[in-house]
């Protein structure tokens, strides 16, 4: 390997500890395998480009070198993506940080893939902007990082996913760059770079949408007898189109554990650190023993009753954010006790803490994980009790319930298991095999990495043809992260989606190329019509224009290379890319859809104002739906008056 010539253009780094920094990344399976003695596989040197320019460079010589290339955020990942590799080059874009001015007039901004994610939010705040993308992890994470993963932050329930806020990229493939979604010149790539973990390019530039700096924050606590009874408010809040920020609900134990029993969180690390404490207070040093016993562990958590506490938030322009809340409070009331500001603002103060207190888990003979999947409303009950049941075999489980969207929710599950690797591999293998047997995505925010990339290569079954042959064409020499992220599975090709209305979900499975007269005559007849009108075929949907934070298709069924494709109905995921917008119409067999209520009191405004979103964009104008329709069409008509005063 000539190390020279590439050092020659670009930084290099080939001594020990920077290789063994970028050894690996946050997975819990290769930290539990360091506390064991066993070393990360490291890379042979560390490359540092400052520009695009200079990322082509490593390509060039990569691929003349026959040398494989993994591509570095801030390594926080959790699947193992950035897992270092012997005799590769690790590709560090941090020094590729420019933020650029926010174009008012378009609300975006460019920005390097190698920026940290507070830095940006700090930046942007000193514009009077914001991307309101909050992943825990904002501190240690990079932007280029979110997209490559399509991670979610804690307010996606009213600002989508990451992949909703990218507007553009430019992406550095070994054959060519290329630029992506408002930059694309040709065929739009970014449904297959978003996801793909930097195996088909590594991207150079995003445009990111941003919003104005929210006015103000409505935050509340609330406790509820159980947590189907909090499902069952937080389904309602957002079916009623109230656009909460954040609507986050612990499960018994988690809420006992972090210290909520009035809805006050503890100062402490929750449950890592409580187990912790109690094994230091004892004088034991293993956590062996107890963990042996995870059945045992989960009965006793269950003693303590069924309540539980949920943080819900309103934020935005003032006038709407108290019409909002308003209603929310009136909803989440019925069923939950108000345990007032205190929960949510002490949340809020506390939402990117990080536990940093692993290591005594793991050298103390334990591993500490977590886990997030998602599904509609209908299939949660079944999602919870089984992904629970998996992991619950060996390890001691909590859980907490966020992202959540109109027509679903995602759960993200914490355990701890005693500290044995075959152990480690045989609950996920076990979780995830229960995740997909409900119907869920296998990940919802986490991304893949070698540490899923089997389980979503079967829920993706049958996309593995279209994505090689595209990285056979970006990448032909085969150097970018080898191996991943569709390793060949076998799956029997699944039966054809079943046609009907979930009213629970509130979407409907439907016919992709069934004429509009007839598929709407159906709608009608169950009570329902669609939430994204179309005049033509449904298969139409995919390409039609839509608010970024909204998912026009939940689901699908497709014919790939003759051979059926069903996409998992799920509001969001992050399972490998999302190919449905690339393929043709005429391939679509069935979609999922959202759907509304006929005969649900609505408000037509022809002005939108600011903050206000609507249920439906219709022809003649926005439509309103919900309880706080009527008054949220008051301000948006005293917007229109003030605004042509």
């Amino acid at each position: 390997m000539n190390l020279e010539s590439l050092a020659g253009s670009v930084r290099v780094d080939a001594t020990p500890i920077e290789c063994l920094a970028h050894s690996r990344d946050l997975w819990p399976r290769s930290t539990l395998e360091l506390a064991g003695g066993s070393l990360p596989k490291a890379p042979a040197a560390v490359a540092f480009p400052r520009d695009e320019s200079e990322l082509r460079f490593v390509l060039d010589w990569a691929v003349a070198n026959r040398v494989a290339v993994v591509p570095w955020g801030a390594g926080s990942g959790v699947c193992g993506a950035a897992a270092g590799r012997v005799g590769a080059i690790t590709v560090d874009l941090k020094r590729m940080n420019r933020i650029g001015r926010v174009d008012e007039a378009t609300a975006t901004v460019r920005v390097g893939p190698g920026v940290i994610g507070q830095h940006l939010e700090d930046e942007l705040e000193r514009q009077g902007w914001a991307t309101r993308h909050s992943p825990s992890s904002i501190w240690c994470s990079t932007v280029g990082g979110w997209a490559a993963s399509r991670s979610a932050g804690q307010f996606s329930s009213r600002y989508g996913k990451f992949e909703d806020m990218v507007a553009a990229m430019r992406v550095v493939a070994p054959a060519r760059t290329f630029r992506t979604g408002r930059w694309a010149e040709g065929v739009d790539l970014g449904p297959w770079v978003l996801g793909a973990e930097g195996s088909l390019g590594i991207i150079s530039e995003l445009l990111v949408r941003v919003v104005r700096v929210p006015e103000t924050r409505r935050l509340r606590g609330y406790r509820f007898p159980s947590v189907e009874a909090a499902w069952t408010a937080m389904r309602a809040v957002m079916q009623a189109e109230l656009n909460p920020c954040v609507l986050r609900l612990y499960d018994a134990v988690d809420t006992r554990i972090g210290g909520r029993g009035k809805g006050a969180r503890s100062s402490g690390g929750g449950l890592l650190s409580s187990l912790v404490k109690s094994f230091d207070s004892s004088g034991t040093t293993s956590l062996s023993l107890p963990l042996s016993m995870p059945g045992l562990l989960n009965s006793l958590a269950r003693w303590g009753g069924d309540e539980c506490v949920l943080i819900a938030g309103w934020e935005g322009r003032e006038d709407v954010v108290d019409v909002l809340a308003r209603h929310g409070h009136a909803l989440l009331g019925r069923e939950g006790e108000d345990l007032g500001a205190e929960p949510g603002e002490h949340w809020y103060a506390h939402r990117h803490s990080v536990s940093y207190k692993l290591a005594p888990l793991f050298t103390r003979g334990a591993f500490a994980d977590t886990m997030e999947v998602a599904c509609l409303w209908s299939r949660l009950p079944a999602l919870d009790a089984a992904v629970r049941a998996a992991l619950g075999e060996d390890c001691f489980v909590m859980a907490h319930y966020s992202h959540a969207y109109r027509e679903g929710c995602s759960i993200y599950f914490t355990f701890v298991g005693k500290g044995e690797i075959e152990r480690y591999d045989r609950v996920w293998k076990r979780a995830l095999d229960a995740a997909a047997s409900v119907g869920a995505t296998v990940a919802h925010h986490h991304g893949v990495g070698p540490h899923k990339m089997h389980a979503a290569a079967r829920e993706l079954a049958g996309v593995a043809p279209l994505f090689d042959a595209l990285r056979r064409e970006l990448d032909p020499a085969g150097i970018l992260n080898p191996g991943r992220i569709f390793p060949p599975v076998e799956v029997d090709e699944p039966a054809a989606p079943r046609i009907g209305v979930d009213k629970v979900s509130m979407v409907a499975t439907l016919p992709a190329q069934q004429p509009a007269e007839e598929r709407d005559a159906w709608l009608s007849a169950e009570g329902m019509s669609l939430r994204f009108p179309t005049s033509g075929p449904l298969s139409r949907s995919l390409q039609a224009s839509r608010p970024p934070w909204e998912s026009p298709v939940l689901g699908a069924s497709a014919f790939i290379g003759g051979k059926r494709v069903v996409f998992v109905d799920t509001p969001r995921s992050s399972a490998g890319p999302d190919p449905r917008a690339s393929l043709s119409p005429e391939q679509y067999e069935c979609l999922t859809v959202p759907v509304v209520p006929k005969g649900e009191p609505t408000v037509l405004v022809g002005h939108l104002a600011p903050d206000v979103r609507p249920a439906r964009v219709l022809m003649e104008g926005w439509e309103l739906r919900g309880p706080a329709a009527s008054d949220l069409g008051s301000i948006c008509a005293a917007d229109a008056e003030g605004a042509s005063g």
